[in-house]
């Protein structure tokens, strides 16, 4: 099956030097964003790039393809950062004021970000972590651990077929949680600027997440 465009480079395992050498998805998605050639592109959130990075590496050359749907739609699930970010954050957090600030704000809001999609994606799966579980994925901000390790829930597959059915069908609901959240947080939100108000994080993150609808 077709990669892409033949102007485009094919997907491929691992990191590349450029793309005549071919092309993670996360290096492809660059490209389409018209960013650098780079597996960490800044219009996709941290944690989807990093859950989209393994998969690209776990799926077999004979697999990959079944990523190219996928390809573009996570460009802008992120929450876009301060002037500030654009500096070392070390320099800009030692240099104290509206820096410092802003950073701290943004933070707020990816971390909020991360754990709602988190709560998404564990409801939309019928599955409620305990508060353990919950702990030990960041309280729902490590998304990238949290994906993997549910992988295998309720119940392993018997195939790797059927492991890739359920990785694209769960990367596809991933995308969707995300594209909810950004939706629910709205511009104001996602720009940052005033300090949220106590309460605007999850004050109950060590609190195992309550199962909601999916879609809800």
């Amino acid at each position: 099956m077709a990669q892409g465009p033949a102007s485009m480079p094919v997907l491929s395992r691992g990191r590349h030097r450029s793309p005549a050498r071919g092309a993670c998805f996360l290096e492809y998605t660059a490209l389409l964003a018209g960013e650098p050639f780079t597996d960490a592109p800044g219009c996709v959130d941290g944690e989807l790039a990093a859950v989209l990075r393994h998969a690209n590496d776990r799926l077999s050359d004979g697999d990959r393809f079944r990523l190219t749907p996928l390809l573009g739609r996570a460009i802008g699930l992120v929450v876009p950062g301060p002037a500030a970010s654009r500096r070392p954050r070390r320099s800009a957090r030692r240099a104290g004021g509206e820096d410092a600030h802003a950073l701290a704000v943004h933070d707020a809001v990816v971390g909020e970000l991360r754990e709602s999609v988190s709560r998404r994606f564990t409801a939309a799966l019928g599955h409620r972590p305990s508060p353990a579980e919950w702990r030990g994925h960041g309280c729902g901000r490590d998304v990238d651990r949290l994906f993997w390790s549910l992988m295998l829930e309720p119940t392993p597959v018997s195939t790797s077929a059927a492991y890739v059915d359920r990785l694209v069908d769960r990367l596809v609901l991933l995308h969707e949680c995300y594209e909810q959240e950004m939706a629910r947080l709205g511009p104001a939100r996602r720009s940052p600027g005033p300090t949220p108000s106590s309460g605007t994080t999850a004050s109950s993150s060590d609190a195992v997440p309550a199962a909601s609808p999916p879609g809800v």
